[in-house]
Formats: structure tokens, C-alpha cells, sequence
């Protein structure tokens, strides 16, 4: 079996040329976009409009919709994975050689029902604008807005939820969601972003509520989020989801055993 720094020598697996059509064709109709708020329509197996692109929506946000086949992956494998990832930094490099540095993790204040449900993760990589520091706060499915029980349906493997920001610039800034649905061979991923919808600075209350209602607007959203971002982050959700459903079977089986230590 191949050591964990061997799997940062191998090539990329190519993201579905479908998908990389729609990234550069341009702007897709924000009329196709689906509602942050109204993420329960992401549970849907048929297929929706839009699957596939990026645009900037009329309130301002960044919107980015990407689907990704994972034959042989499971939700017990994407679970493992967000647990896994963040605790070597390697694990994250090898998610995407290319783009991923680090990572780290700040442990959740009591355990969930997932192992990642309340944790903070701390990536540092290049999705093609620069280098970014992050922060993905990792919370429930109802958290994000999904209905209670939203796991329990008979199509849904796993549901990866958050929102994510910036720990140089101290500002949370995204809603993320990633569906992911059973299929006849593994699952389908279904990711959404939604950027600039929940900018809140990382500071104490009350102030921070106070300046969130200042800054959850249109004229501040399309100020402060960089042109090129929906499209640069489209790109690198289709490279990284489709090289990790080319790994994530090997890395589970080789990796997943117990291990009090990991």
C-alpha cells in the first residue's frame, strides 16, 4: 500500500468536462441559482437547473453551484474524511497538491452526533486568487437551514455544512453546503456557495450582530468580494471533489482502521 506523501506525486483527476464547459462559458443565469435559503430543494435526486456554475446574484452575493459523481464513495466515507483531513496537514495536501498548504483543527466544545459537527477548521490554500487563510466553522444540517431529519431521508448519504470566512481578515463571509446523494454505484455532489451572504466579523457580541446588520448588504457585498473569486472557486470545487472521489475509496480503506491516536 502506498505511503500518505506518495499520493501527492499523483496527477490530478480531471473534474467532468461537462462541468469545466460550464465554468467558462461565463456567468450562468442567476434565475437558475437556488435561494440560500431554501437549501431543502439541494435533497431533490432529480436534477436541477443550474448545476453546474457561477454568477453574481442580484443581492449582491457570489454564487457557485458545482456537481461531482463519486463512484464508490459513501457517507460513511465523506464522514470519515472531514474528521481525518484536518489533523495532518499532509491529509490536506493530498486532497489537492496543487493548491492545498495546511490545514488545522479547533475541536468542537462537546461532541455531535458527527465528529466534525462544531469544529473549526483552518485551511490555508490557493483556489486561484492567492493565497487564503480560512475558516470553516463545520455546523448541523439545521444550522445551515436544512429541515430536521434532512439525514434520515433514504436518498441522502451525508450532508457537509458551513460557513466559512477569513481568519487574516477576521470577517466570515460564506455559506457552504455539499449534498451529497445516494446513487446506484456511490454518491453525487451536489455543492453550493453562496459568497458574501453572512459577512460577520469575528468579534465579540453584541458587536458583532450590530455589525453584521451593517454589512449584510448589496452595495458592501459587491465592495468587498473580489470579481474574480466565483469563478476561481467553481474551478477549484470541481478539481478538488473530483480528485478526492478518485481517492477517497483507496485513502478510507487504507486509513479508516481505529486508531485512538488519530
Amino acid at each position: 500500500m502506498p505511503a500518505l506523501e506518495d499520493y501527492l506525486s499523483r496527477p490530478l483527476t480531471a473534474p467532468d468536462p461537462a462541468a469545466i464547459a460550464a465554468i467558462e462559458r461565463g456567468p450562468m443565469d442567476p434565475g437558475q441559482a437556488q435561494s440560500a435559503e431554501h437549501v431543502n430543494a439541494l435533497l431533490d435526486p432529480a436534477e436541477l437547473p443550474g448545476e453546474c456554475g457561477w454568477c453574481m446574484l442580484p443581492d449582491g452575493c457570489g454564487y457557485v453551484a458545482m456537481r461531482t459523481p463519486m463512484p464508490g464513495v459513501t457517507g460513511e466515507m465523506v464522514d470519515w474524511w472531514f474528521d481525518w483531513h484536518p489533523r495532518d496537514p499532509v491529509r490536506y495536501r493530498v486532497w489537492h497538491p496543487l493548491a492545498h498548504e495546511r490545514n488545522s483543527v479547533e475541536p468542537a466544545a462537546a461532541p455531535g452526533a458527527k465528529p466534525y459537527w462544531g469544529t473549526v477548521h483552518h485551511p490555508v490554500e490557493d483556489i486561484g486568487t492567492g493565497t487564503v487563510h480560512a475558516r470553516i466553522a463545520f455546523h448541523r444540517p439545521e444550522a445551515l437551514g436544512f429541515s430536521p431529519g434532512a439525514l434520515e431521508q433514504p436518498g441522502v448519504a451525508a450532508i457537509v455544512a458551513g460557513f466559512a470566512g477569513d481568519d487574516r481578515r477576521r470577517m466570515q463571509h460564506t455559506k457552504m453546503v455539499h449534498v451529497f446523494l445516494r446513487t446506484d454505484d456511490g454518491v453525487v455532489l451536489r455543492s453550493r456557495f453562496w459568497l458574501g451572504a453572512v459577512l460577520r466579523p469575528y468579534v465579540p457580541e453584541p458587536l458583532a450582530g450590530l455589525l453584521a446588520r451593517a454589512l449584510n448588504r448589496p452595495a458592501v457585498r459587491r465592495r468587498l468580494l473580489p470579481p474574480a473569486a466565483p469563478r476561481a472557486l467553481a474551478r477549484h470545487c470541481a478539481e478538488e471533489y473530483a480528485n478526492l472521489a478518485a481517492l477517497l475509496p483507496e485513502l478510507h480503506m487504507q486509513f479508516a482502521a481505529p486508531d485512538p491516536s488519530t
